[in-house]
């Protein structure tokens, strides 16, 4: 069996017509997340990929200094660690470009509906 843990990026949504948009809210996280647990991700902002995981969350990690998310546009992958998390300011995570950049922080991010004008 592999050490390597790998993740690839998640198909955009679209929203249907019915739908409300939504914004999302920054709530605090968990330092680790079970990498078992993490079943794909987006690159969402500059310095940041959000983690889409089982049980449906969505964790918004944000990279350490001069990394940036659009390096991650194709996935990553990790080297696994001992007790099978991802953790914050420990772990790194490799992206298929090269690059390689550390987890400073998670936060869980909560949709919230936008009101209709």
């Amino acid at each position: 069996r592999s050490s390597l843990n790998n993740f690839a990026a998640g198909p955009t949504t679209t929203l249907r017509s019915r739908e409300l948009p939504l914004i999302w809210k920054e709530k605090k996280a968990p330092k680790c997340v079970a990498m078992r647990n993490i079943l794909g991700m987006q690159a969402v902002q500059r310095d940041s990929i959000d983690l889409i995981t089982r049980q449906k969350q969505r964790l918004r990690a944000q990279l350490n200094r001069g990394c940036r998310a659009l390096d991650f546009y194709a996935g990553f992958y990790m080297q696994g660690s001992k007790d099978g998390k991802l953790c914050e300011d420990r772990d790194q995570i490799h992206a298929r470009t090269g690059a390689k950049c550390e987890v400073d922080k998670f936060r869980l991010m909560v949709p919230v509906p936008r009101d209709e004008d």
